[in-house]
């Protein structure tokens, strides 16, 4: 059985497997705050989701036993204080409610529950827990720093791969041992269920890994030996998806510069997708898609006639989803490989526009927190912070053009909700720097007080009073990070 989905409802745990998650679900227990979510990273980019352990027919990967860590951890040592609930950790949560509670209703089985229950535990624990352990821009350059040291290792085993066409993850179970080939090139996947996802998953952590480029010192070879890491993966995966995924984190940090001018972009963004769907294209502007094929062979029509299919059958799937889109007739939707066609077949457009609102909240925070056009003269640390929150931006940015070549499971959702939740806190981690950079006592990556907000030993001033205006006025205008 070395097809992933083979493994489905099966336990299957390799010793040493089930060894290296007891050592990470320890080292959560016990490293300090700053580097907490490291292992988790560490687990996705190296355990093949084939590992499992089964229980009254829920799947306990070897990422969701490791969740139970940090769920421990947080009930061990708190971890609440100075937390500020905002619009984008209440869209994260109805998104998996209303997800759960309509495809249950759809089906109506106890398997449904099951299969949901498992996909909200994976979305609230992993976003909730970076959201807790995340207090300072400290915090997020610690990750990044342990991102782009993975990528060396990982990047090496990846080059195995490719020059002996053998997968050293398949002793595990869950992937070939021999690479796949496709147009004369080797496709490598590591751990990962599919090159597609093993390449989209590190294309993805490109913007994570640049915010080191402004921290100077050895943060800036860090962030080279980071940036070929992954890039070297992203190429071994020879997919086009991926590359795609890398093309757009190029130009979004090239956008920069033009960070004032955001609003325009945007506007002309979808002016542009306008007049080429209404006036300029003989076909819808998703056809687009299908002209897509960077390496050779990609299955850019298959992607586009999915769309299609999706779009033409609205009345199907609208109120509650589709559990067999194949009943349309159409062979392509065997394999759903886009992830707001997934939502909506799996919710109906209820789930659908919740994944766009949540998308749409974490542009809106880091708009917020960029704030308005600061003059010329600006400082450093004023650029250095702008840096980090643009290229947070970029990174959602990523999985928005990577959602249309690739549904996400296995390893590929810890990434998206460990940067969903980063957005979910960077309004306030920007206002607790505003603060240092005016001449503020530092705040120091273990203190209580390094995320703005009310609670003990929260800061005075602006953090302050915000976080004092946050509890008392909810979902008011000052909570709309």
């Amino acid at each position: 059985m070395d097809g992933f989905a083979s493994y489905y409802g099966l336990t299957n745990l390799h010793p040493l497997a089930l060894a290296f998650v007891i050592l990470l679900g320890l080292a959560v227990l016990a490293v300090p705050r700053r580097y907490a979510l490291l292992p988790l990273f560490v687990a996705a980019t190296t355990a093949p989701m084939a590992q499992r352990f089964v229980v009254a027919g829920a799947d306990f990967t070897l990422l969701r036993m490791l969740l139970l860590a940090y769920l421990l951890r947080l009930i061990m040592r708190g971890g609440s204080e100075g937390f500020v609930w905002n619009r984008l950790d209440t869209a994260v949560v109805l998104w998996a409610l209303v997800g759960t509670t309509i495809f249950v209703i759809h089906h109506g089985t106890g398997a449904a529950l099951i299969n949901r229950a498992g996909w909200s535990y994976d979305i609230l624990l992993t976003y909730f827990a970076a959201r807790l352990l995340i207090r300072d821009f400290g915090d997020v350059l610690a990750l990044a720093r342990g991102v782009a040291v993975v990528s060396i290792p990982v990047a090496a085993l990846f080059l195995v791969e490719r020059s002996t066409a053998y997968n050293l993850f398949s002793v595990f179970g869950g992937v070939p041992s021999t690479t796949s080939i496709r147009e004369g090139l080797l496709r490598c996947q590591g751990p990962f269920a599919h090159p597609i996802l093993a390449g989209t998953f590190w294309a993805s952590t490109l913007p994570l890994i640049w915010i080191l480029w402004r921290e100077g010192g050895f943060d800036r070879t860090l962030t080279l030996l980071g940036s070929a890491g992954a890039l070297i993966i992203v190429f071994a995966c020879a997919s086009s998806t991926p590359i795609l995924t890398v093309g757009v984190a190029f130009v979004g940090m090239g956008l920069f510069a033009f960070r004032d001018q955001r609003r325009l972009i945007w506007l002309g963004v979808f002016a542009t997708l306008f007049i080429l769907h209404f006036f300029l294209m003989n076909k819808p502007v998703w056809h687009l898609m299908a002209r897509v094929d960077l390496i050779g062979g990609s299955t850019g029509w298959h992607r586009y006639w999915i769309f299609e299919t999706f779009i033409r059958n609205f009345s199907e799937w609208r109120l509650t989803g589709h559990a067999n889109p194949m009943e349309w007739g159409v062979w392509q939707m065997r394999d759903i490989t886009n992830q707001y066609v997934l939502e909506g077949l799996r919710g109906g457009i209820w789930t659908l526009s919740l994944l766009l609102l949540v998308l749409t909240l974490a542009f809106a925070n880091v708009g917020r927190a960029l704030g308005p056009a600061q003059p010329a003269t600006a400082g450093t640390n004023y650029l250095r912070r702008q840096w980090k929150l643009w290229l947070i931006g970029v990174a959602i940015l990523a999985h928005v053009v990577s959602f249309f070549g690739v549904s996400y499971f296995g390893q590929m959702i810890t990434i998206f909700y460990l940067q969903l939740a980063i957005a979910g806190c960077v309004y306030a981690l920007a206002d607790a720097q505003t603060e240092t950079e005016a001449g503020e006592r530092p705040v120091e990556s273990g203190s209580r007080a390094s995320l703005v907000g009310p609670g003990r030993g929260a800061p005075s001033g602006t953090a302050g009073v915000l976080g004092r205006d946050l509890v008392r006025k909810g979902f008011g205008a000052a909570a709309r990070t």
